[in-house]
């Protein structure tokens, strides 16, 4: 993904940006919902620098290999395994368009499903996803949320510039306040919409985890208990039959 290879080359810039809201929220609910992963075969799709298959790896995991479509990204994610090996093993494919890799019991998304254009993109994702896990594997899967609070994802480093009365897969804009600001298009899926994708894909079980936080000062609290009611991302949880 072009905009990726780009995005590449300011994630130090972005990381710091949105600092506060990973480490205080989306990282413990994430993990939270996770549980356990001792021994599991995982895959990482959209896996970015390799950030979260990192973290599930140092969790445990027997197995994890990560796909990201931007090459960059995969440099990126080799270049930290090189300089501190887990046994994490990546590859360039695009989430809806990739092979069957394994048997996995479980596949990770963190902000990727948001990404497909059109519901035959977004059919795609979650068959190929389907395709690599056994049955009764699991997805948790990190999706924008189409009732983010604009105004309390912009006190934490998000600026969401979303036109009113869009429809299904109609592209808006996603910005980090780094200098210069990072730009990325993904695309307006509401909840439903997400839920009866995944269930076409033979995935059932289909539900939303909690969003929580950590410890915090009561200011920050307040802060992120306004933004927690409707945050820049929910997680979405299913499993294949």
């Amino acid at each position: 993904m072009a905009q990726y290879d780009i995005l590449a080359k300011q994630l130090s810039d972005i990381e710091k940006a949105i600092h506060f809201y990973r480490e205080h929220v989306e990282l413990p609910s994430f993990f939270h919902a996770l549980g356990p992963v001792n021994g599991k075969r995982v895959l990482d799709v959209g896996c970015g620098d390799g950030l979260y298959a990192r973290l599930v790896a140092q969790r445990g995991a027997g197995q994890v290999v990560g796909t990201d479509s931007s090459s960059e990204m995969i440099r990126l994610a080799e270049a930290a395994e090189a300089d501190q090996p887990l046994g994490v093993l990546y590859h360039v494919h695009d989430v809806a368009t990739m092979p069957t890799m394994g048997e996995f019991d479980l596949v990770i998304a963190v902000n990727v499903l948001h990404y497909a254009d059109n519901r035959a993109t977004l059919d795609g994702m979650c068959e190929r996803i389907s395709s690599n896990l056994v049955s009764g594997g699991r997805l948790l899967a990190y999706v924008g949320n189409a009732d983010v609070d604009r105004e309390a994802a912009r006190d934490f480093g998000f600026i969401v510039d979303r036109p009113a009365d869009l429809g299904e897969g109609d592209p808006f804009t996603v910005t980090i306040r780094t200098n210069p600001p990072a730009s990325v298009q993904v695309h307006y899926w509401t909840a439903t919409s997400l839920t009866r994708a995944v269930e076409s894909a033979g995935f059932t079980r289909v539900g939303w985890e909690e969003m929580t936080h950590s410890s915090v000062s009561d200011d920050a609290a307040a802060r992120l208990g306004r933004l927690l009611k409707n945050p820049p991302g929910l997680l979405l949880s299913a499993y294949k039959e």
